[in-house]
């Protein structure tokens, strides 16, 4: 989901102002919830974890507890994160702070990347750790926005400009083939990037037209089986896309996890997916579960708002969880 402004503090208005007034919102009503577990109590919109969504598919309630507490509620957002199974540690993008941080497997922190305004990081098919950046308002407005790399094992590592020029760039995802997708929030387009750095721009455009018949807001990104599933912040029915990497023109509804008549933004941001099962987190608060091929949703859990998913190695089953407060919560899933 995208940064607010750069470097704010306080709510401030933006193409997405709903997104973080509904967020700092739900964030305040949280407050008790940050030092512990994450339990049922959301906004008054939320359903009670386990309970459907839409169709049939059912959740096994569970619970998410802090594995990493904030610093400075809001200032800390985590924005975005990742497992990094070759070094056992984990990533973070902080998005307030201009910064993207590597932490060890007991939480403690080892390394520091600055990028301005980081959104998604991803360990890319070259070993390297893939962040993009300018994920605000301001660079969609100026095309300062991109994507940058850089060694994860280093000591100190350095980011290095891999492409620039984007509106504002969120989401990123690799598929089997090691190209780069990223999700152009301003542009609401997944940008396809080849492995050289150079951008795929008709597939891009197709991508662009096919969004465009299907909502707004292109946000979270994940691929699987030939499929990039895109979150749409903006859609008024919490939607996700299916798009075909083969053919991005042929893009489908996923699922709709918030149908007419519940009350109340969902707010999809990021994703992952597990034995074909999207784990989606929402800005209302919610962990959700969806099936893509049913196309039905239950939620896993309800707390305070959520900004991304990253899946541990197995077999641990366990997913850690941004915020927009700033905790890294992490949860189990069956």
């Amino acid at each position: 989901m995208p940064e607010p402004l750069p470097n704010a503090v306080a709510p401030q208005l933006d193409s997405r102002g709903r997104r973080f007034f509904a967020g700092a919102a739900a964030l305040l009503a949280m407050t008790a919830v940050m030092s512990g577990p994450v339990g049922t109590g959301g906004q008054a919109a939320a359903e009670a974890p386990g309970a459907p969504i839409a169709g049939s598919v059912s959740c096994a309630p569970t619970e998410a507890r802090v594995a990493l507490p904030t610093r400075a509620p809001l200032l800390d957002w985590s924005e975005n994160l990742t497992f990094d199974e070759a070094t056992g540690s984990f990533w973070v993008s902080r998005a307030q702070r201009n910064v993207v941080e590597k932490y060890d497997g007991d939480a403690r922190p080892v390394a520091s990347v600055p990028v301005q305004g980081p959104g998604a990081v991803r360990r890319g098919p070259d070993g390297l750790m893939y962040a993009t950046f300018g994920n605000s308002p301001l660079s969609g407005l100026s095309g300062g926005s991109g994507v940058v790399r850089f060694d994860p094992a280093a000591a100190e590592p350095k980011p290095e400009v891999f492409v620039t020029g984007l509106g504002q760039a969120n989401g990123a995802a690799f598929d089997a083939d090691g190209t780069l997708y990223v999700a152009d929030t301003s542009a609401n387009t997944v940008v396809r990037i080849r492995p050289d750095g150079s951008i795929d721009a008709d597939w891009t455009t197709r991508s662009h037209t096919a969004l465009a018949a299907l909502g707004l807001g292109a946000d979270g990104i994940v691929a699987a089986g030939g499929i990039l599933y895109v979150t749409l912040l903006e859609s008024p029915t919490a939607r996700v896309v299916a798009l075909p990497i083969d053919d991005p023109a042929r893009a489908t509804v996923a699922v709709d996890l918030a149908p007419a008549p519940l009350s109340g933004p969902l707010l999809p941001d990021d994703l992952a997916i597990v034995d074909g099962l999207l784990y989606i987190a929402t800005g209302s608060g919610q962990l959700v579960l969806a099936d893509p091929v049913t196309h039905t949703s239950c939620t896993l859990l309800s707390g305070q708002p959520l900004t991304s998913v990253a899946v541990a190695p197995a077999p641990a089953r366990t997913l850690l969880l941004g915020t927009e407060g700033g905790d890294v919560l992490k949860a189990h899933y069956r």
